[in-house]
């Protein structure tokens, strides 16, 4: 009985120590925190300010690593091949994670299985927009306005093969309506065009359009379940009758799929609990986006669920960038 007793006793501590050799390594910092897009942009601004907050509550450094490139493909690529030892972080992306593997042949990365999803941090609403100086005041009138003249059939998007593009490609087929994409290089020239009413329509993210709407834009609806309180007025498409758009864009946290479940698991409640701050929040709401964080169960999900809904679309309308 006595041996027992002192064997037990004995595995006790080596029982103890699994969990604590899964937790990210802080004496071996810096974390670092992979953004896919250039210093000063909005997913690098939201990623200096997670990275305080990571720093504060794993009590160790964290810096911020630019690895720009093919919509944040480059980024994603890199991360893929690092160790799961919870030192590398990734902010990702829908387009990242979802949009490019769809429309790009050059991708080297399976969004399923080569990462595990951590957290989505976030989500951001796509406005359907005309200049204020277009006779259309409704999605409605813009959409006749496309039938008869197809000169108002044109509509931006920020990027070619982003989502923007198939949300106006799958609104035109349910309509019935011949719509036109006109890719730009970035939101900010196609907001000029727009606001110059150079382009007859454009597909952009809110934190865009928000502040024109009224004055230089009207913002005929927005994607999305519910209204956004940025631009409360605003319809959603599915108040309009379109079931299809319900999703929105969103970002989230990665690490390489090596990385041990504990890890990950520490890494979300670190991440939830960040996400869910004042100061978190109230950034969130400068770059326009929605303060909705959710486990990686449910961004895991909802990765599938994207590929289910966007893949059939995208092959429809025969797009690839190469």
């Amino acid at each position: 009985m006595k041996r027992r007793q002192l064997l037990a006793s004995a595995l006790i501590p080596l029982a103890s120590t699994g969990p604590a050799w899964a937790q990210v390594p802080t004496s071996r910092g810096p974390l670092r925190l992979v953004v896919g897009f250039p210093a000063g942009g909005s997913a690098d601004v939201l990623a200096r300010t997670l990275s305080d907050k990571l720093k504060a509550e794993l009590g160790m450094p964290v810096v911020v690593d630019n690895r720009t490139g093919a919509g944040g493909a480059i980024a994603a690529d890199y991360v893929k091949g690092q160790p799961g030892d919870g030192l590398t972080v990734m902010l990702g992306t829908s387009h990242m994670m979802v949009t490019a593997p769809l429309t790009m042949k050059s991708v080297r990365y399976d969004s399923l299985k080569d990462f595990k999803p951590v957290v989505r941090l976030s989500s951001f609403n796509e406005t359907i927009t005309v200049p204020i100086s277009s006779p259309a005041n409704s999605l409605k009138e813009w959409l006749e306005l496309a039938r008869r003249d197809e000169k108002h059939s044109n509509y931006g998007v920020p990027a070619p093969g982003s989502l923007p593009q198939f949300v106006g490609y799958r609104l035109g087929e349910l309509t019935k309506t011949k719509l036109t994409s006109v890719p730009y290089r970035g939101a900010a020239p196609l907001t000029q065009d727009l606001l110059g009413g150079q382009v007859a329509a454009a597909i952009l993210p809110i934190a865009d359009m928000a502040q024109y709407n009224g004055k230089r834009v009207k913002i005929l609806a927005i994607n999305g379940t519910k209204r956004s309180e940025m631009i409360p007025g605003v319809p959603t498409l599915k108040e309009l009758g379109y079931n299809e758009f319900d999703d929105l864009e969103w970002t989230g946290f990665f690490v390489p799929v090596s990385t041990p479940d504990a890890t990950v698991k520490q890494l979300e409640t670190i991440s939830l609990k960040i996400a869910q701050t004042p100061e978190v929040r109230e950034a969130l709401l400068k770059l326009g986006s929605n303060a909705d964080s959710a486990p990686g169960s449910a961004l895991a999900q909802g990765i599938r669920d994207d590929f289910a809904r966007w893949g059939p679309i995208v092959k429809a309308s025969g797009f690839s960038t190469e």
